[in-house]
C-alpha cells in the first residue's frame, strides 16, 4: 500500500480531532446544550418570526413577539403541572406507605395460590422493595432541587435563540461564504434540508405530545385514577425521550393507581392504557404525524440515545434523535459518507442490497479519504 505514512498521518488526525471534539463536547455541556436547544427551537419559531415580519419588519420586536406566542401557552401548562406536583409530592409518603401495603398483599396472595415461600418473599421484601418503591416516586420531587440550574439553562437557551434568530441571515451568509462558489447552490440546499428537517420533528413533536396527552388522560379518567390531566401529560411529555419516556411515564400512574385504589383492574386497567397508546404511537401517530423528518432505523436510534444520555443526560436523550437526523442530511451531501447514511436509514433492511448497486465504487469507500487518490466531492 503506498503512501501509508501519509495515511496513517491523517488517521491519526482524524482520530485527535475526534478525540478532542468529544472532548469538547462533554466538558462544555452547561454552553454547548443551551446552543443546541436555541438552534432547534430557533428552527421552530422560525416561520412564526417570518410572518410576523412581514407586516412589522422591525426585528428585534418581531422575535421578542414570537417568543411570547411560543412562550405563553407553555408557560400556562407548566403553571398548572407544577400546582398538580405540588399537589402530589404532598401526599407522597402515605402515598409509598399504601403501594408496600399493597405490594404485600400481592405477595400474601402469591403465597397462597403459587405456594411460595412467605419467609423469602418477606426477606427480599423488605430489603429491595423499599428502595425500588422510593425511588420513582421521588423522582418528581428530586428533580426540583436542580431548579437553580434548570433555569440557568432555560435562560441562557432563550437568550441563544434570540440571538440565532436575529443573526439567521449573517450566520447564513458566512456559512456559504466558507465553500466554494461551484458547490454553493448545494450548499444552500443542504441548510434548507436541515431546516425542514428540524421543523417537520419540532411540529410533528408537539402534536405527537398533544395526542398522547389527550389519550392518556381520557383513558385514566374513564380508569378512576386522581389527577388524569397531570399523569397523562406528564406521560406524554416524557415521549419526548424515545422508547424509553413512553415506558416510563406509564411507571408513574400504575404505582400511583396500585397505592390509592382499592381495586386490582384499575392498576392493570393503566398497564393496559399505556400500552395500548404506546403501540399506537410507535406503529401510527409518530409515524403519521411525525413523518420522516428522522428516519432513523431502531439500531441507529437506540446507540445515539445511549451515546447522548452518556454524554449529556437527560438532554442528551432529548437531542440524540434530531442531532443525529440532520448529521444524516450531512452525511447524504458527502461522497464517502453517503453509505453509512444508509445504514442510519429506517428501511436498512429493505434495502441491503443498495450497497452492491450503487456503492460499489471508489468514490464512495471511506478509506480513499486517507489516501492522495480521494476525491473531493460534496
Amino acid at each position: 500500500m503506498s503512501n501509508i505514512n501519509i495515511n496513517l498521518q491523517r488517521i491519526a488526525y482524524l482520530l485527535v480531532i475526534l478525540s478532542l471534539t468529544t472532548y469538547i463536547i462533554i466538558i462544555g455541556k452547561s454552553l454547548i446544550v443551551p446552543i443546541a436547544f436555541s438552534a432547534l427551537f430557533s428552527f421552530l419559531l422560525l416561520p412564526i418570526c417570518r410572518k410576523i415580519e412581514t407586516r412589522a419588519p422591525y426585528r428585534p420586536g418581531a422575535i421578542i413577539l414570537s417568543m411570547i406566542a411560543a412562550l405563553l401557552p407553555i408557560l400556562t401548562a407548566i403553571g398548572v403541572f407544577s400546582y398538580q406536583l405540588t399537589t402530589v409530592l404532598q401526599d407522597m409518603p402515605s402515598i409509598t406507605g399504601q403501594l408496600k401495603k399493597g405490594i404485600s398483599h400481592i405477595f400474601s396472595l402469591a403465597e397462597r395460590y403459587l405456594d411460595l415461600d412467605s419467609t423469602s418473599l418477606e426477606e427480599w421484601l423488605r430489603t429491595n422493595l423499599t428502595s425500588m418503591l422510593d425511588a420513582p416516586l421521588q423522582l418528581l420531587g428530586d428533580s426540583l432541587t436542580s431548579s437553580t440550574a434548570v433555569l440557568a439553562g432555560l435562560v441562557l437557551t432563550l437568550l441563544f435563540t434570540f440571538f440565532a434568530l436575529l443573526y439567521r441571515t449573517s450566520f447564513k451568509n458566512f456559512a456559504l461564504t466558507q465553500v466554494p462558489k461551484t458547490v454553493r447552490e448545494e450548499a444552500t440546499h443542504i441548510l434548507e434540508q436541515v431546516q425542514h428537517v428540524a421543523q417537520e420533528y419540532l411540529y410533528g413533536l408537539l402534536l405527537v405530545i398533544v395526542i398522547l396527552g389527550c389519550l392518556n388522560s381520557l383513558g385514566l379518567w374513564l380508569i378512576g385514577i386522581s389527577f388524569p390531566l397531570f399523569w397523562g401529560f406528564l406521560g406524554a411529555f416524557l415521549a419526548i425521550i424515545p422508547y424509553i419516556g413512553t415506558t416510563l411515564g406509564g411507571i408513574f400512574p400504575f404505582l400511583y393507581a396500585l397505592a390509592t385504589t382499592s381495586t386490582f383492574w384499575q392498576p392493570a386497567a393503566v398497564v393496559l392504557l399505556y400500552s395500548t397508546v404506546q403501540a399506537l404511537e410507535g406503529n401510527i401517530i409518530t409515524p403519521k404525524v411525525v413523518g420522516s423528518s428522522v428516519s432513523i432505523n431502531p439500531l441507529a436510534a437506540i446507540l445515539s440515545l445511549f451515546a447522548g444520555g452518556l454524554i449529556w443526560g437527560v438532554s442528551g436523550l432529548i437531542l440524540a434523535l434530531p442531532l443525529v437526523a440532520i448529521l444524516k442530511v450531512l452525511m447524504d451531501h458527502i461522497t464517502p459518507l453517503q453509505p453509512f447514511s444508509e445504514l442510519l436509514g429506517s428501511d436498512l433492511y429493505r434495502k441491503s442490497d443498495i450497497f452492491f448497486e450503487k456503492y460499489d465504487k471508489e468514490e464512495y469507500r471511506f478509506i480513499n479519504y486517507f489516501s492522495d487518490r480521494r476525491r473531493r466531492n460534496l
